[in-house]
């Protein structure tokens, strides 16, 4: 009768074997949902990473935009006012804007030909454009900026003008015009896509700037900032207005969207200070502040 007893207080082979499948089963659960959690972590940081990134972009570019400089005196049409270059539409837009200003927004502390003097001292034009990246990396948005005082007959800006790297994370740039401000009582915004006025600077400019998505898979994010340039009146009535250059308060909105619906959307390296090496963890060439 003991030993009856004996045999029947023990574990089975088949019971070992289901707690066996249980533990392992359990363990795989718990696997699969600590990565899920630090996958989600690890992207929600990358995407605040990169909207952070975006926001102090954008903050450059309305603070160049509102920088403006408008003059009569300056020597070539062309160099006077904005220009503007469409390059489709959606993610894959390709435009670049190109306008005379002053201050630090891009340039920093970029120097002129004479190697002593800083550009930010005096009126430059700035170029912003979309490269594309390349099979060994690179690609964003790039930047140019030079003085047109002071230069020989034969300067080409293509040729003599180095680009710089703003942000690595930026894919494509759509920007639109509004050629001058709204009647009070209109509905709709009409935004254009073409400005063939080299001379004069447009009312408004829109801004959208497309930002690689963390994950291979997922949409682009749109970040769009209009911004309204003050001298817009000077650039249009140089004489009643002096030629004059100016700048005036804030007036910029920002909206961020997932591309979908209504308009359009390398390996990722570290900003270029212009003159400088890469120096991550640091602001790219701009007037101030750290970057996110």
């Amino acid at each position: 009768m003991d030993e009856v007893q004996n045999i029947r207080s023990g574990f089975t082979l088949l019971e070992l074997i289901m707690a066996i499948m249980i533990l392992a089963i359990m363990m795989i659960l718990s696997f699969f949902c600590f990565d899920a959690v630090v996958q989600s972590w690890n992207a929600g940081m990358e995407m605040s990473d990169a909207m952070s990134q975006a926001d102090y972009v954008m903050n450059q570019v309305e603070s160049g935009l509102r920088s403006a400089y408008f003059s009569s005196s300056v020597q070539k049409d062309d160099e006077r006012g904005f220009q503007f270059s469409d390059g489709g539409e959606g993610p894959d837009a390709r435009d670049s804007i190109a306008w005379m200003k002053e201050g630090r927004a891009f340039v920093g502390g970029l120097k002129a030909i004479d190697g002593k003097t800083e550009i930010a001292e005096m009126p430059h034009r700035v170029m912003l454009y979309v490269e594309e990246e390349g099979r060994e990396g690179g690609g964003g948005l790039m930047a140019k900026a030079w003085s047109s005082d002071f230069q020989p007959d034969d300067f080409d800006v293509e040729e003599d003008v180095k680009a710089f790297l703003v942000s690595p994370r930026v894919m494509g740039m759509d920007c639109k015009v509004l050629k001058e401000p709204p009647e009070e009582n209109a509905k709709e915004i009409e935004w254009e896509d073409e400005w063939t006025s080299s001379n004069a600077l447009p009312y408004k400019v829109s801004v959208t700037l497309y930002l690689r998505p963390v994950k291979e898979r997922d949409e682009p994010v749109a970040v769009t900032r209009d911004i309204e340039l003050p001298v817009w009146d000077v650039s249009q009535n140089p004489v009643q207005s002096g030629g004059a250059a100016g700048t005036g308060a804030q007036d910029g909105t920002q909206r961020t969207v997932t591309p979908g619906a209504g308009a359009g959307q390398n390996v990722i390296t570290s900003p270029i200070r212009p003159g400088g090496g890469r120096v991550p963890g640091v602001p790219p060439p701009a007037g101030g502040g750290m970057m996110p």
